[in-house]
């Protein structure tokens, strides 16, 4: 899972110290919300043990030596932040967003400069990053989560749309089966396409989210949307995704380090990825 990964101890210190810079009165990590810092706590409503930060954190890490943890007195003391913190203090003069994943992914809170606050309920106990400036701007959080995958077992391998390859259709199966989302399609054969696209050898799908293609989806249809597309987000790695696409934003594999992106290889509605969900896994080709 993209929550799990953590290989980026040594990055987070290092974008901790860059955004750190310059921040008046922020102490050292001494387990202290200090001015200049921001805070999680162990227990809601900023009770329990304290972990200060003066910059963002990629990623928590998951286990002693190496994770960040919970410094100050009281419940929760010296136990890994990830995944256990219930409320943040935010003492910087920035927003900072907490995300669900590593590499600022997933569903997300934004707490305003001087802000407190409790996690939501997407987020209490299941924190792995935070980004200080960062204001939330996108996209929207997901409402919830969907069981977890079953692990793909086919290799890459192509076919000629609209057949789907074993691997995309085992992914088109547990999208069915977990989310409940049964308009997902290989499509038809694209000549206007090079024939080693992800769509003409069979490794994309395209699941209709709104009424119709070519139509705008109603606020309850974006945020189905976004709820599907986060869990392929989540998953990726079980279920061999490489990129998502929806809202006008892509995701990747390549680039989750950079989280969801501005997607500019098209516009309107159905280029732009505002109708359907745009799933590719791996291509024999390249992605």
């Amino acid at each position: 899972m993209l929550k799990k990964l953590t290989f980026v101890t040594l990055m987070g210190a290092l974008v901790s110290a860059s955004f750190g810079a310059g921040v008046a009165n922020a102490a050292d990590r001494d387990g202290s919300c200090d001015s200049g810092e921001f805070c999680l706590y162990y227990n809601s409503d900023q009770a329990g043990s304290v972990s200060d930060f003066t910059g963002s954190v990629a990623d928590y890490g998951d286990s002693q030596p190496s994770c960040y943890e919970f410094k100050g007195a009281g419940n929760g003391k010296g136990v890994c932040v990830k995944n256990n913190a219930a409320s943040v203090w935010n003492k910087t003069n920035k927003a900072v967003t907490v995300f669900y994943n590593s590499n600022y992914g997933g569903a997300k809170q934004t707490f305003a400069a001087g802000a407190k606050g409790n996690l939501k309920a997407e987020l209490k106990n299941e924190n792995a990053s935070h980004r200080l400036g960062d204001a939330g701007g996108d996209p929207d959080p997901a409402p919830g989560t969907y069981p977890a995958p079953e692990t793909n077992p086919h290799p890459e391998a192509t076919a000629r749309a609209p057949q789907a390859t074993k691997r995309t259709q085992f992914i088109d199966d547990q999208i069915a089966a977990k989310t409940g989302e049964k308009q997902c399609w290989v499509g038809d054969y694209r000549s206007y396409e090079s024939s080693t696209s992800n769509h003409n050898t069979g490794n994309a799908l395209d699941c209709t989210i709104s009424s119709a293609i070519g139509t705008y989806p109603t606020a309850a249809q974006k945020a189905q949307g976004w709820k599907l597309a986060y869990w392929l987000q989540k998953h990726a790695g079980k279920l061999d995704v490489r990129y998502v696409i929806w809202q006008g934003k892509i995701w990747s594999v390549a680039r989750a380090s950079e989280g969801w992106r501005n997607y500019t290889a098209g516009t309107g509605v159905t280029a732009g990825h505002y109708d359907h969900v745009h799933v590719s896994v791996q291509n024999p080709h390249g992605d």
